[in-house]
């Protein structure tokens, strides 16, 4: 029974219950005589008079009190009261190892610094004679003061107690049920496992086990039943750590393999040996306590220099790793330019805080799907971040440690030693973050509205700049970036009207309050801040910094061109540079990444042919009669999206619409007559255009849409009296909703507590095809129309993009990996679908804006597919990184 609140033991008087297992509980109490708090582990009533328990209480007993390291839980006393036992030990604030890892990976530096400090205590009770015997998380406490190893109650100097594995007082009473797996066994050594002899090579190999759990977030071993366990332990080697986590040290790696050997000879024969091992890899590879990503070294003393990609490409690599090495003094520090050689193209960029470690998103050859990609500055090393499918506007944790994104409709955490990626919060079509000090996000979690802010385990999401957002001239807050003092940010705000008249699209400051907002510069692009020194694009894509009072809100003095020419994403407003607080900036001059052409395929992926040319292109649409293809193309100079006509009988592209602000996703009527588009000529709006382009096109959705919302024409009833469109209200997520042409006013059709898009209305108008990610991915599901009821889920392990055959026989979609996929359809007398059958992988192009809802489009007869294929260059230009980007400025 639980001791209360406020029950003495002896002269300690208990405060709370800590936790509880099979060996007893530890409570929370004040030591009435020295006024301290510490932990008191007692046996269970009713255990304290078993002989075996009891000698294994008075053992541990006598194991703590010789051991006295600053790394193992202290003992202060034993004592004995109304036939209780119990220990008094020192109280450890902080959290279990194994709380921490299921938080996420540790970083190689925090690994290796907790992992040399539970080396040092093991070695401490190895030349005591002591054999801990029950090394796992759960017996490691994180504090302040560094790792504490606790809980010797399975140690004993020279003795084995043989088959006892059952009967583990450190397992608990849920694990020892029949059919369930002992938390202990997964880190006992195989000698152990076999009621061999042990010494300190058996707490060796549970160390290899917590070693490779720490860098990977995986058990070494894992298996359904007690016995397969036992057989993976004795038989099985772990699968190896960098296929989990390719940024794991080969020397880690190498560590725990001979850790886990499976004869104790072949392990390091000393903790000693070991923690010497462990101090050697973090001096040799350079990785600091604070960030794990290399100890911060001043930049180099030079003039500007400009290093040009030629033949020698690991000479320019050995070049930037020298200027990251070199230590003149600071005060004399001189900008520099060079180019890194990249195997792919880089997109999305983010520079960690010391300029050191550089995050981007890079198109996966094989699929075209974005993935999120790491590399330390000056190395020729790339390591591609396992989980990041679908990665976009990557930014880094303060401290290095994690990079956070967006994808599959979530804002997302990933750490750089390793592990898969953890939901932060939703965020539909996210538009940048900023990762404050004080351990707080802020972030645009869609297209158009306010800034959110959200802790970074996920807690207290909540809208930050709602009360400041100007709904009459404002469309989006995006971009933020965190000042140096964690509370107040720089962000841009505005529309995407480009009108020569409009005087608040800018950048402005906020703070954590929400109230504040002072515009500092009108300006078109997202920004970066080093010093007091604030970065934007220019309308000739040029890279400026100018001095900036982030208090007042002012700047001062003329702004400096840092580069001339810098990649740019017009209908985002995202250029392609990022500065790091030091004063480091790396951009790309180009935005190839988001290139792409027209192609055919046939059902088997037989490339049949390219329809116009190469460039930012999206939403292919094909003209009911199969003569004519609607697309996005993007005019990156010109500053414009717009919709092109291609003739491909003719071989001929016409523009369809001239305004200077976005207009996309081109949908044609059934009868080929009209093409709905969505527009920012004005509100935000559906528009109606003559497929000849003879009329001016006209609003028909403006009625019940503010400003912060976007609307996007999907497909058109069989009659063409209304328009299935994708709703993406500023409030987050997405639905389908029916627009009248009589009316324009939106009528709410479909909508679940997930996110539903791209809805396309059969060929006989019973059915509804559209995307959703109810049930945590998106999927592929048929309801009936005109009015829905009742659901049908079409795919199986991931789908997108749906299509129509023109009899109605098939539905196409995007299925895992980017893979084609067709199922065949019977709605006689009900909807059913028949077998999937994968086509071929489509390589289509990662979208660039929440408008671009589809990649391909397929003809009547679903025989052929013409797919916006991602357009990989054949010479990938390099990047370039400017150091000390301020020390021209300050002159």
């Amino acid at each position: 029974m639980a001791l209360a609140p406020g029950s003495k033991l002896g002269p300690y008087e208990i405060v709370g219950l800590l936790g509880a297992g099979g060996m007893g509980e530890v409570y929370r109490a004040r030591d009435t005589r020295l006024d301290r708090t510490v932990a008191i582990k007692i046996l269970p009533q009713g255990l304290s008079d078993n002989t075996v328990l009891r000698q294994r209480f008075d053992r541990e007993a006598r194991a703590i009190s010789s051991l006295n390291h600053p790394h193992i839980c202290a003992l202060y006393d034993v004592g004995h009261h109304d036939g209780t036992d119990y220990l008094v030990m020192e109280y450890l604030e902080g959290e279990s190892l194994a709380a921490r890892i299921e938080k996420g990976t540790l970083s190689t530096a925090e690994l290796l610094r907790y992992a040399s400090q539970i080396a040092e205590a093991l070695d401490k009770a190895h030349r005591e004679g002591i054999v801990h015997r029950d090394l796992k998380p759960g017996n490691v406490m994180l504090t302040k003061a560094g790792a504490k190893l606790l809980d010797f109650g399975l140690a004993k100097a020279g003795e084995v107690l043989q088959g006892d594995i059952e009967s583990s007082p450190t397992v608990s009473r849920s694990l020892t049920e029949e059919g369930a797996i002992v938390g202990t066994l997964r880190y006992m050594s195989p000698e152990q496992l076999e009621g061999k002899p042990i010494d300190a090579r058996s707490d060796i190999f549970s160390f290899g086990a917590v070693l490779y759990e720490m860098a990977t977030g995986m058990k070494a071993f894992e298996a359904k039943s007690k016995a397969s366990l036992i057989a993976a332990i004795l038989k099985e080697e772990p699968r190896p750590m960098r296929e989990l986590q390719p940024m794991t040290p080969l020397q880690l790696e190498h560590v725990v393999k001979t850790c886990l050997a499976k004869d104790p000879d072949e392990r390091p024969q000393s903790a000693h040996d070991l923690k010497l091992e462990l101090n050697w890899i973090r001096e040799s590879s350079g990785i600091s306590d604070a960030s794990g990503l290399g100890v911060e070294k001043p930049p180099v003393q030079r003039k500007v220099a400009s290093l040009t990609l030629m033949a020698g490409v690991l000479a320019v690599a050995a070049i930037a790793e020298l200027v990251l090495l070199l230590r003149p003094e600071k005060s004399r520090t001189e900008l520099l330019e060079f180019a890194i050689p990249i195997q792919e193209e880089a997109n999305h960029l983010a520079l960690s805080a010391d300029g050191r470690m550089l995050a981007f998103v890079s198109p996966n050859e094989a699929s075209g799907t974005n993935m999120l990609n790491v590399e330390r500055i000056g190395s020729s090393k790339v390591v591609v971040l396992p989980g990041t499918e679908g990665a976009s506007y990557p930014f880094w944790s303060p401290d290095d440690a994690y990079v956070a994104f967006f994808a599959e409709g979530k804002l997302k955490k990933v750490a750089t030693s390793g592990g898969l990626p953890q939901v932060i919060a939703n965020a539909f079509s996210g538009r940048g973050g900023s990762w404050g000090r004080h351990g707080i996000i802020v972030y645009a979690p869609e297209s158009g509205g306010w800034l959110w802010r959200v802790n970074a385990d996920g807690s207290d999401g909540a809208p930050l700049t709602d009360k400041i957002f100007d709904k009459k001239s404002e469309v989006t807050h995006r971009w933020p970036v965190f000042l140096a003092d964690g509370d107040r940010f720089l962000f841009w705000s505005g529309n995407f009207t480009n009108a020569s008249d409009d005087r608040t699209s800018g950048i402005y400051v906020g703070s954590l309050t929400g109230k504040e907002k002072k515009l500092v510069l009108l300006a078109h692009s997202n920004l970066g801040y080093s010093n007091g020194y604030l970065f934007y694009l220019d309308e000739k894509r040029s890279l400026r910094a100018i001095s900036v009072n982030t208090s007042k809100g002012t700047t001062s003095g003329e702004p400096r061109v840092i580069v001339d020419q810098v990649g740019f994403q017009p209908s985002t407003y995202w250029g392609a540079f990022s500065v790091a607080e030091n004063g480091t900036v790396v951009y790309n001059p180009s935005v190839e990444a988001g290139l792409s052409i027209l192609t055919w395929y046939d059902r088997a992926g037989k490339e049949l042919g390219h329809v116009g040319d190469i460039g930012v292109l999206a939403n292919p649409n094909l003209s009911p009669d199969g003569s004519q293809v609607a697309v996005d193309i993007t005019d990156v100079r010109a500053n414009n999206t717009g919709i092109w006509i291609d003739h491909l009988k003719h071989a001929t592209i016409s523009r369809f619409t001239f305004d200077t602000a976005e207009d996309v996703a081109g949908t044609w009527s059934r009868d080929g007559t009209l093409v709905a588009f969505r527009s920012l000529q004005g509100p935000i709006s559906v528009y109606l255009k003559q497929a000849q382009g003879l009329e001016q096109a006209k609003p028909i959705a403006a009625a019940n849409i503010q400003v912060t919302d976007d609307i996007i024409p999907n497909s058109w009833s069989p009659d063409d009296k209304e328009i299935l469109c994708t709703f993406q209200p500023v409030t987050g997520g997405s639905q389908l909703m029916l627009v009248p042409i009589s009316s324009g006013k939106m009528v709410p059709f479909f909508a679940t507590k997930g996110s539903e898009t791209n809805g396309q209305i059969s060929p006989d108008g019973k059915w509804v095809a559209y995307a959703s990610i109810e049930s945590g991915n998106s999927e592929i599901y048929v309801t009936t129309f005109p009015n829905a009821v009742g659901k049908w889920q079409v795919s199986h392990g991931g789908g997108a993009e749906p299509r129509w055959s023109g009899n109605g026989k098939e539905i196409f979609y995007i299925g895992a990996k980017g893979i084609l996929t067709a199922a065949s359809v019977n709605s006689a007398p009900t909807f059913s679908t028949g077998t999937l059958r994968p086509l071929f992988q489509s390589h289509g192009r990662a979208p660039i804006n929440s408008a671009d809802l589809f990649t391909y489009d397929v003809t009547k007869d679903g025989q052929r597919f013409l797919v916006n294929r991602y357009a990989k260059p054949q010479q990938v230009a390099p990047l370039h990184v400017v150091l000390n980007a301020n020390a021209e400025l300050r002159k």
